[in-house]
């Protein structure tokens, strides 16, 4: 592999990242007022059109490989629970918690959806890999003290961390069939999209309309979701999985400076080796082979 090719897969990863761990700061800056699944769904809904559009100038690569429609259901309506839930999170726990403990569970969880769907048996080192992990979120959850533990918040964050993993998972079997990933990746954010719509109406849907509503669903569609997917596709043709998640780690870094920055969480030493640990932990579960 080319260090040219690698240094443009790095970059793509760590772009994508950093838009990742820009959307729970979006969401409390823009709308901390609205219904949190009204937002999530109206984020799918801008995400998808934008996601289709890039899809479109990639027609001609699409080839004939096409996810089965139980799959792509699936897959959607994991993509919609992470939305949903994630959001849901944040507005339940802060930033840093929801986004480190859902990034925390997913490559945990990926590993049970994996054996239950593919019958793929976890590695040796996931068991050490995800103790090291709920460790790290325990830390995080309680760093202001056990009573400050919200059960609730950092559940939601963890049915999260289970909607990507769905989503990781049955991607996966297409893309080792030959599918092509951007249009993969849109037309899954459309059956997401579609899942989610009923929720948009939580509340009325006028917020969108307002300067702070629509641009806070413009950015949350376009970079955190849109072009954040279409850079971390095409880092991942470039590196491999183990080198992207070493570099997605950006992402919980950018959304706890940015909670901490512009929204003023009260974090601590704790928050942070927390924090350390749950990264450790999900370093472990993807270098490690046996």
């Amino acid at each position: 592999m080319s260090t040219t090719k690698e240094r443009a897969g790095i970059l793509a990863v760590l772009g994508a990242a950093l838009c990742f761990g820009t959307t729970g700061t979006t969401q409390q800056l823009g709308v901390p007022d609205i219904s949190p699944v009204a937002v999530a769904s109206a984020r799918l809904l801008c995400g998808s059109l934008f996601l289709f559009f890039f899809a479109y100038f990639q027609r001609k690569s699409r080839g004939e490989v096409r996810m089965p429609l139980l799959d792509l259901i699936i897959c959607g309506s994991g993509i919609g629970m992470y939305q949903l839930t994630f959001f849901s999170a944040v507005h339940s726990t802060g930033i840093a918690i929801a986004t480190v403990t859902a990034l925390g569970a997913a490559p945990t969880l990926s590993a049970v959806v994996a054996y239950l769907v593919i019958k793929e048996k976890p590695q040796k080192s996931w068991y050490l890999g995800t103790a090291i992990t709920i460790l790290g979120i325990v830390l995080v959850g309680t760093a202001n003290g056990v009573e400050s533990f919200d059960p609730k918040g950092v559940g939601l964050a963890v049915l999260a961390g289970f909607g990507f993993a769905v989503f990781n998972v049955v991607c996966r079997k297409s893309l080792a069939r030959g599918a092509q990933d951007m249009w993969l990746t849109a037309t899954t954010f459309g059956v997401a999209a579609l899942v989610s719509f009923p929720f948009l109406f939580t509340q009325n849907p006028e917020w969108i309309f307002t300067t702070k509503g629509f641009l806070t669903v413009l950015w949350l569609g376009l970079v955190t979701t849109s072009v954040g997917y279409v850079l971390f596709m095409f880092g991942l043709k470039r590196i491999d999985s183990s080198k992207a998640a070493t570099v997605v780690l950006a992402e919980p870094a950018t959304a706890t400076i940015l909670a901490a920055v512009v929204i003023g969480e009260h974090l601590v030493f704790r928050s942070y080796l927390g924090i350390v640990i749950v990264a450790l932990g999900i370093l472990y579960i993807s270098r490690s082979k046996g």
